[in-house]
């Protein structure tokens, strides 16, 4: 029997929600922020939303695995590993911006199935699921499929970053040579991501491989691969999730291979 994992959308979209209201009582009331040893944030929202999220698929999946950024691993013999970002854009949500998002992800024999990433200040939410396509769902509850356009003009390129990188020479020096047409920033990976699968940007690179989790990319990339996107590693292998917390490499999203290809080529020849 075919399984289109309406009831694994259904139980992460429902959680979703129920962590949107902790973490919007957070946001408009007090943020406490703590820092974890590599520096990056984390706040009472954080922790409160991964409870409700990792209790909840616990008690819907209790054979399944889950791998998320606040919590203790769940470990099982299941071949399916769900992984969580709680707020994806920790730093956004600090500073009161909307740029940050939750990021619910299914993986099966180590390759993602489903994923959602939800804005809780505005309600929208993306999802996809494997052979059955990705949506965006508007605040108002209006439901289109993504399809993004493949043929894409050099010339034309629209390029979505991490402001951070921008403080690189390095990093400055490829985004001259790539010459975007627009180089648009956002706070959080998911959401940059979701760029491309909507067809607004058409290349984004994972610029510090050091600051990227598992847990940033496996929702992400399953809505990007069903609304059309490559995403790879930079070295063009399948990104792959074995229970590990950090993805260890770069990655690359971009409207087609061809794409891909020409600009891990220019990456490659100038990061030091």
């Amino acid at each position: 029997m075919t399984n289109n994992y309406q009831l694994e959308l259904t139980t992460a979209l429902h959680l979703a929600k129920q962590a949107t209201t902790e973490i919007l009582k957070i946001y408009y009331g007090d943020i406490q922020t703590t820092f974890k040893e590599d520096n990056s944030p984390v706040t009472n929202a954080d922790i409160k939303a991964n409870e409700i999220i990792q209790t909840g698929l616990q008690n819907a999946f209790p054979l399944d695995g889950i791998v998320s950024e606040e919590l203790q691993d769940i470990t099982t013999n299941n071949n399916r590993v769900w992984y969580i970002d709680p707020i994806d854009g920790t730093r956004s949500f600090t500073e009161h911006s909307d740029q940050f998002a939750i990021h619910i992800g299914l993986t099966e024999n180590s390759h993602p199935l489903l994923g959602l990433v939800y804005k809780p200040v505005s309600g929208e939410y993306y999802y996809g699921i494997k052979n059955h396509g990705a949506y965006r769902v508007s605040p108002n509850g209006i439901e289109k499929k993504l399809t993004i356009n493949t043929v894409l003009d050099i010339q034309n390129l629209n390029m979505i970053i991490d402001k951070s990188s921008l403080l690189e020479e390095q990093w400055r020096q490829i985004y001259t040579i790539l010459n975007p047409k627009r180089l648009m920033i956002s706070g959080s990976e998911g959401l940059r991501i979701m760029k491309l699968a909507e067809g607004i940007a058409n290349l984004h690179i994972t610029e510090d491989p050091t600051k990227c989790s598992t847990w940033d990319i496996c929702a992400p990339q399953i809505i990007a691969q069903e609304a059309g996107a490559y995403i790879s590693y930079l070295d063009h292998t399948p990104i792959t999730y074995h229970t590990q917390r950090k993805i260890g490499k770069q990655i690359i999203v971009a409207a087609n291979q061809q794409l891909a290809e020409y600009v891990s080529k220019i990456v490659k020849d100038n990061l030091k």
